[in-house]
């Protein structure tokens, strides 16, 4: 009788091994990259605040976007390449759009004017 159920659970294991890694590997691995993402997120948009603080006159968005560029670089590929520069460029306009759309300038209306 015991070698019965030692057969049938030498028999089990594999199946829940299959059902694990069929199941369980690709779920852990989708919620690790979203919530990696949004790290990405929020550093880019803390970089890119902090260059707005840095230059806060007109004329320098070649050096607010080097700056950040650089930032995000060197923190997530100074060891193993982990973002390409494509990504890191998304990432940056991601926060500058989310930036402008959060300023009060943008909610009351008042784009594009010189006050």
């Amino acid at each position: 009788m015991s070698e019965n159920i030692s057969n049938a659970l030498l028999g089990i294991i594999p199946v829940i091994g299959a059902v694990i890694t069929y199941f369980l590997v690709p779920w852990m691995k989708a919620n690790l990259d979203s919530a990696k993402l949004q790290q990405y997120r929020e550093w880019a948009s803390l970089a890119v605040k902090a260059a707005e603080l840095l230059w806060k006159e007109a004329g320098h968005g070649d050096d607010k976007k080097a700056y950040v560029t650089g930032f995000l670089d060197r923190m997530f590929n100074s060891k193993t390449p982990v973002i390409t520069r494509e990504q890191i460029d998304i990432l940056i306009e991601s926060a500058v759009k989310q930036m402008e759309d959060a300023s009060p300038r943008a909610a009351s209306g008042q784009e594009g004017r010189n006050l």
